[in-house]
């Protein structure tokens, strides 16, 4: 007897229509957003010419971790996000329409170039000379 109270507690919370599709929306939300973001990847990274293997290794990440992503495996990180636009020569927008969420890579308008080091930088007179060159 105690157990199917238990039982119908239990299936009223979860039938409850206003319960089960707030829950039921925000999985289809958290799903729409990751295969969001998995288009976004991919798209830049075709539009540069680029492997999942090249992106990984620009990203720090793995080819298999950049394959989930594409295909709206999860959320990744912050610092994932920063890492991934660093790597796709993008800026990264996530942007809120009326409610609605619309994230995307957005192509950077000048290359980024990197601060040159002195210790890769010859020193005046040191290279090979050059004969007129």
């Amino acid at each position: 007897m105690r157990s199917r109270r238990r039982r119908g507690a239990a299936r009223a919370r979860w039938t409850g229509a206003e319960y089960v599709h707030d829950e039921a929306d925000r999985a289809r939300e958290k799903a729409r957003v990751s295969e969001d973001l998995g288009r976004a990847v991919y798209g830049r990274r075709r539009a540069l010419g680029i492997s999942q293997s090249e992106l990984a290794c620009r990203a720090g990440m793995s080819q298999p971790q950049v394959s989930r992503l594409e295909l709206g495996g999860g959320m990744p990180t912050l610092a994932v996000l920063t890492r991934l636009a660093r790597a796709l020569d993008a800026s990264f927008a996530l942007t809120f329409d009326g409610g609605e969420p619309h994230l995307g890579f957005e192509p950077l308008t000048a290359p980024v170039l990197a601060e040159p080091s002195s210790r890769n930088l010859p020193r005046p007179g040191s290279g090979p000379a050059r004969n007129g060159i």
